[in-house]
């Protein structure tokens, strides 16, 4: 198995193909196009072409086919989550302290929020490609944005009959690997939590999302964390800590998940129940961890 680490998007990504051979030219641009992709999508690049976006309210703007592809993307998930995931949650998300990357965030410049959310106020031209931002409306794409990426990156390495792109453990599959039949994979062990078993997937993706990482201390001296719900404009309250769903694409996995960290365990499971082809693993307030009879079929069986 080839392994090629390498950072983008604020988060440590890894390229996996199972292959004998040095795959780095392949893995290399794989890296490449991830940076090339950051350029365009970051909220933390001012000169990006998200950001740019927002310098000319209430005006038609032509976007690249990479933003065109996100915002796509973006707008199913809103529609898909009743607006539960929300891509305009970004003054918000800021004013409880998220307005640097995570690894330089402090309790300092907390900004305050003038914020006008609501993802139905953007207009999408479908015939030309073009997107109109009200004034006021500033948009944040991360988790969709590195959800595509991923699944575009594996689009790169058709020639490889097996591979992975671990987007700081959202992981996507094409193929199976020859040695185990299926990629072998492990939930990190959450503290206070008991430890799940390993699982087996082929041909699918895996996501988790939680408020025990990317979290913080505001200056009032409470924690926050990145997981806004849109419904308050603060960060979700839930009784889930952390969810991870496997769906067969990365992107319905990782909006699955952040979805079921904002609904919490009663309403997620009942919003889950809609979508046949999900399997979730919530860990609870309680300290209990809860899986729905569909992850059972993706646990690892010994021969």
């Amino acid at each position: 198995m080839f392994h090629y680490p390498f950072r983008a998007m604020g988060c440590q990504m890894k390229v996996l193909i199972d292959t004998t051979t040095d795959a780095t030219s392949a893995a290399t641009m794989v890296a490449e196009s991830f940076i090339q992709w950051e350029h365009t999508l970051s909220r933390f690049e001012p000169q990006s072409e998200l950001n740019l976006l927002s310098r000319k309210p209430d005006v038609w703007q032509a976007v690249s086919p990479v933003l065109w592809d996100v915002l796509l993307a973006a707008a199913w998930a809103y529609q898909h989550t009743n607006g539960l995931i929300d891509p305009t949650i970004r003054p918000a998300l800021e004013a409880h302290g998220y307005n640097k990357t995570h690894s330089a965030l402090t309790a300092e410049n907390t900004p305050t929020s003038n914020h006008q959310s609501g993802w139905e106020r953007v207009q999408i031209d479908s015939t030309q490609a073009r997107v109109l931002i009200p004034r006021g409306v500033t948009l944040d794409l991360a988790g969709v944005a590195k959800s595509w990426a991923a699944q575009m990156a594996i689009q790169q390495l058709w020639e490889y009959p097996a591979v992975a792109i671990d987007a700081a453990g959202d992981i996507c599959f094409r193929g199976i690997p020859a040695e185990y039949g299926a990629w072998p994979i492990g939930i990190e062990p959450l503290s206070g939590y008991a430890e799940t078993p390993m699982l087996a997937l082929r041909d699918c993706a895996i996501a988790t999302s939680g408020i025990d990482k990317r979290s913080w201390k505001q200056q009032d001296g409470t924690r926050a964390h990145h997981i806004i719900d849109p419904r308050t404009e603060s960060p979700s309250e839930s009784d889930v800590v952390r969810a991870s769903v496997i769906a067969p694409s990365l992107l319905e996995a990782d909006v699955a998940a952040r979805t079921l960290v904002i609904l919490g365990y009663a309403d997620g499971t009942r919003w889950l129940a809609g979508l046949p082809n999900h399997a979730c693993l919530m860990h609870r307030t309680d300290g209990t961890t809860t899986t729905d009879p569909r992850w059972d079929d993706y646990l690892w069986k010994e021969a």
